[in-house]
């Protein structure tokens, strides 16, 4: 039982995250490392909707293997869940979507991953945002109606 309790315990799960963009500080001074197994970053889409936002998120998300198990466009979120890679037992992503008015959108990523305590510890979560921001870049640049490619979309 001290097993399997110690065990759940280190486990992370998509109810971990917030469940819309109102919980989220989009501040730019919150990124990296900002606790154990857990790692955020913001960016800005100039001149992108929230609709575009919107889908680049969850395009992002997909991109870089994770699952949508919970997404609403009213609430300006994407959840993710990715299953057990080499290093970690499971690993849960959210997007959020702030609208900046006449600029364009911010766009957060949260990760955490499992807390584990093995051999490797808390080293794989940090490249998590990057991957899927290169997904919602490829979104924007392929997907989306936004085709100037000298609007310097991304801050």
């Amino acid at each position: 039982i001290a097993l399997a309790t110690v065990l759940l315990a280190g486990c992370v799960s998509i109810g971990s995250l917030p469940q819309s963009a109102a919980e989220v500080d989009f501040n730019p001074a919150m990124e990296g490392r900002t606790g154990w197994s857990k790692y955020e970053e913001v960016f800005v889409l100039k001149g992108t909707d929230t609709r575009t936002a919107y889908l680049a998120a969850k395009a992002g998300l997909s991109d870089a293997g994770f699952t949508i198990k919970r997404a609403s466009f009213e609430k300006l979120f994407a959840i993710g869940e990715h299953g057990i890679t080499a290093y970690d037992w499971n690993i849960v992503a959210g997007v959020y979507i702030k609208e900046l008015p006449g600029e364009g959108c911010a766009v957060k990523v949260q990760v955490s991953g499992s807390k584990d305590v093995g051999f490797w510890g808390d080293m794989t979560a940090k490249s998590w945002p990057q991957e899927i921001f290169k997904g919602v870049r490829k979104y924007i640049e392929t997907e989306s109606n936004i085709t100037d490619t000298n609007k310097k979309i991304f801050k």
